[in-house]
């Protein structure tokens, strides 16, 4: 071959080079982009399966028992419960004499609580809880709750709204007891549909009732309830103020009412103020409260009325009254806890699992009842109560409890006219 072949041959190569090069160039561009769009798209969908994967990762919270959730927040299951163990001494005398067969020391567990709660897609609250103490199965709360951000609907068995002290959880009173009025006045809970209400302080909650779980009237009467409170932090100082009101019938056929109330103990043998059975149709409750936190320091304050309708028009209807206030302060420093309406857990500052002394907490309160009515002819009798007590929180969800009463009881039909009781509880909740 002679050298100019040769360098033709050359020139030619080099000339198409340089000609389809960017033409190759393009269609590999092309390719790259779309292989990156791909990639892309296949990088997005990985990154959906993995945040579907991870919403159904399992969180443990430990809240006194261990809480699972997902990682969202909406499925939680936690089980819950509760074991107060009481001890209980009741002196029970009449004019300085004792009563025989009246005086007790003994023991019992108040409550022996199991259950389970939790939430549903966000949105449903559901809780199940039995009390199995006194041998019996007892269902307390069993309801579904669905909140909408302010608003709640709430369905099943759970107490009517009325009270401070009884919408407060008895992991969280100050006493032993709660205040006479709300047992001797029936507030319980009861199977029915609420709507609820909480937004800046404010709280509302109202709802029809029909009967418990348990009941065996076949025509059971209604009760419609209504509860109001506000609970403004006025600096470092929590203010509380709340009205509540029930009508509540009785189940057809059922034409007969009382009103009765132990001392400050549950251990005690007898209820020494008590109404008896007399006829009326239904009864009207009508509650205020105040109360308010200050740093260590607390006040709590309620009182309360009934009216009971009379069957006949020509009877006077009977009314009733009945409420306490109380002190308490905090020696170790802490501060009662509050939420919704409702007081709430003691966050404990040095609990004695690490090396603390726990939460120490000093109150005093007066109490009274007056089951009297002249007019309407019911002679219950009046008590009044001094109660002291001292409680030791261990941790956030464990507390020893001491209590002394001194109740003077005036116009009982049991001719009771003093009863002191001392009371212990060792209380543990999760």
């Amino acid at each position: 071959m002679t050298r100019k072949p040769v360098l033709g041959l050359l020139a030619s190569i080099v000339l198409c080079s340089v000609i389809f090069a960017p033409i190759a160039s393009a269609q590999t561009l092309e390719e790259l982009k779309e292989q990156l769009n791909a990639l892309s798209k296949k990088i997005e969908q990985l990154e959906k399966k993995q945040a579907e994967r991870s919403s159904r990762d399992l969180v443990v919270k430990w809240k006194g028992a261990p809480e699972f959730s997902s990682t969202d927040g909406n499925f939680k299951f936690k089980v819950r419960g509760r074991i107060f163990m009481d001890y209980g001494n009741i002196s029970v005398s009449n004019g300085g004499t004792d009563i025989a067969g009246e005086n007790v020391d003994a023991t019992e567990f108040r409550t022996a609580r199991l259950g389970v709660e939790g939430v549903l897609f966000r949105d449903i609250q559901y809780k199940f809880e039995v009390d199995f103490s006194g041998n019996d199965v007892t269902v307390k709360d069993a309801y579904l709750q669905w909140n909408l951000k302010t608003v709640s609907l709430l369905v099943g068995q759970f107490k009517v709204p009325a009270s401070l002290e009884e919408q407060t959880s008895s992991r969280y009173i100050t006493f032993m007891e709660r205040g006479a009025f709300t047992d001797a006045f029936g507030l319980s809970r009861n199977i029915g549909i609420a709507l609820g209400y909480a937004q800046d302080d404010i709280t509302f909650k109202a709802g029809i009732f029909q009967g418990g779980n348990g009941s065996d009237a076949h025509e059971e009467g209604r009760t419609y309830a209504a509860r109001i409170t506000y609970g403004p932090k006025l600096g470092d100082v929590r203010i509380h103020v709340g009205a509540s009101w029930f009508t509540r019938e009785n189940d057809e056929g059922d034409d007969i009412i009382r009103y009765r109330q132990r001392p400050f103990a549950h251990l005690a043998a007898n209820r020494y103020v008590n109404t008896g059975s007399f006829a009326a149709d239904k009864d009207t409750f009508f509650g205020l409260e105040l109360a308010g936190i200050m740093g260590p320091f607390s006040a709590q304050a309620e009182y309360s009325w009934i009216k009971a309708d009379a069957l006949d028009s020509s009877a006077g209807d009977a009314s009733f009254s009945g409420g306490y206030v109380d002190l308490s302060y905090f020696i170790t420093g802490e501060s009662r806890g509050y939420k919704k309406g409702a007081m709430d857990r003691v966050k404990v500052k040095n609990p004695v699992n690490e090396g603390g002394m726990g939460a120490w907490q000093v109150a005093a309160r007066y109490d009274t009842i007056d089951l009297n009515d002249e007019e309407a002819l019911i002679m219950g009798g009046k008590q009044d109560t001094i109660v002291l007590g001292v409680n030791w929180h261990l941790n956030n969800y464990t507390r020893f409890m001491a209590n002394y009463s001194h109740s003077d009881i005036e116009d009982s039909p049991e001719a009771v006219t003093d009863v002191d009781t001392f009371g212990l509880r060792f209380q543990v909740d999760w």
